[in-house]
């Protein structure tokens, strides 16, 4: 599936999922305020975003401990639930976060994202680099195929 599907699908009316993954192209990876605008999208900095959530002199972010993908759960559930500029968001920078989590801490990630949000105000479009296969467990990637963008834009 290519962007434009995703964005189609996830943007229908009364869509349960609103949440799509982009294996965005790694020639593409630091162009992602460009890409949104052309999609008639809004990007956001998972990362600064994730950091502005911390409480004020927090040395940690929790992410490695057991659990800790409820941490990014949260910043995920907050950028559905948040008026913006447009009504669908290119979170990028969101590998940076992920990284530091366990595989299995990535697993639950995805598996309450996907499922999890039903119905969200806004959509959002999670940005993973192309072939880092680390970060989306193979069977999830088969199994969200639906939800999976891969390739660069027209």
């Amino acid at each position: 599936m290519d962007i434009y599907d995703l964005l189609q699908k996830i943007r229908q009316p009364g869509a349960r999922l609103g949440i799509g993954i982009w294996l965005l192209p790694r020639h593409l990876l630091g162009q992602e305020e460009i890409l949104a605008l052309r999609l008639d999208m809004q990007a956001i900095d998972a990362r600064q975003f994730f950091l502005q959530s911390l409480p004020q002199g927090a040395r940690f972010s929790g992410l490695t401990r057991q659990n800790g993908h409820f941490k990014l759960v949260e910043m995920v559930r907050q950028l559905t639930e948040r008026d913006f500029k447009r009504s669908c968001l290119l979170v990028h920078t969101l590998d940076l976060l992920l990284l530091g989590m366990e595989v299995d801490e990535r697993k639950r990630f995805w598996l309450t994202v996907l499922e999890g949000i039903p119905y969200p105000n806004t959509k959002l479009v999670l940005t993973i680099p192309e072939g880092a296969n680390e970060l989306l467990p193979l069977e999830l990637k088969h199994h969200y195929a639906m939800y999976i963008a891969e390739g660069g834009i027209k």
